[in-house]
């Protein structure tokens, strides 16, 4: 068992009575995978492990109970299904809506173009 958090044990205690350390923290390791829980350990020189200190069962982590479930239809493909629009007015209103768009983006334009045309103002 090459678990660095046990080499202050293994420094602490006699190389006589590695074998018995090895095994009570074997198995104390374990036992601590298998629930979860945390000890906190007295080590005598002889190789003896007592557990003073344990603490509580973890509780397991709640499943996730949503699960993502894909549309039908993807949202480019129609969409009048991510707006309150009606879909029988949702052909109809594409153009509408793209012309409008760019009627307003001519005219500002339009007055973008007018006021760069303007000759400059002799200061002189």
């Amino acid at each position: 068992m090459s678990d660095p958090r046990f080499a202050p044990a293994y420094a602490y205690v006699h190389p006589v009575f590695w074998p018995w350390l090895w095994l009570q923290l074997w198995a104390i390791a374990t036992h601590q995978k298998e629930t979860g829980q945390d000890f906190l350990l007295n080590v005598t020189r002889c190789g003896f492990v007592r557990i003073k200190y344990v603490s509580d069962v973890r509780k397991p982590k709640p499943k996730n109970p949503y699960k993502y479930e894909a549309p039908a239809v993807p949202a480019w493909e129609r969409p009048a299904l991510g707006s309150d629009m009606p879909v029988e007015f949702a052909d109809n209103a594409q153009p509408l809506l793209l012309s409008a768009l760019g009627n307003a983006l001519h005219a500002a334009l339009a007055d973008l173009r007018a006021t760069c045309r303007e000759p400059a103002p002799d200061t002189s």
